[in-house]
């Protein structure tokens, strides 16, 4: 995850809408940074890491929740692995749950572990 990756994501989201710009660079660059600061070492943790940094930091004028899980969808699929989600799973509320502090990190990590499994490899 980079930097360069966080913007590119961030304009993704902002075609849903909203409001563009950075409030705090540090912030985003400290979301991003987490998963790799070795306290993360599955990918479940990384996953969670960067979603709760990213969503709670508001490194981002508008558009952080979006924005989170596009960053957590470009780590897992560069990780070399998947997301395999229910029809239930309701991502929406999960990410405004991270955000109201309704699931913490602990609660993501399991959620994460629960779904992701070794991406096949392509021929």
């Amino acid at each position: 995850m980079t930097l360069a990756d966080a913007f590119t994501a961030h304009d993704e989201a902002m075609n849903y809408g909203g409001r563009e710009g950075v409030s705090n660079l540090h912030l985003i660059q400290s979301a991003i940074a987490r998963p790799y600061s070795g306290y993360h070492r599955p990918i479940a943790r990384k996953a969670a890491a960067l979603l709760h940094s990213m969503v709670n930091n508001h490194g981002f004028v508008d558009g952080n929740k979006r924005t989170a899980w596009l960053t957590v969808e470009i780590l897992i699929y560069r990780s070399g692995f998947r997301l395999d989600t229910a029809p239930d799973d309701r991502i929406d509320d999960l990410v405004v749950d991270v955000a109201s502090g309704k699931t913490g990190f602990d609660d993501l990590t399991a959620w994460f572990g629960a779904r992701l499994s070794k991406a096949s490899a392509h021929p």
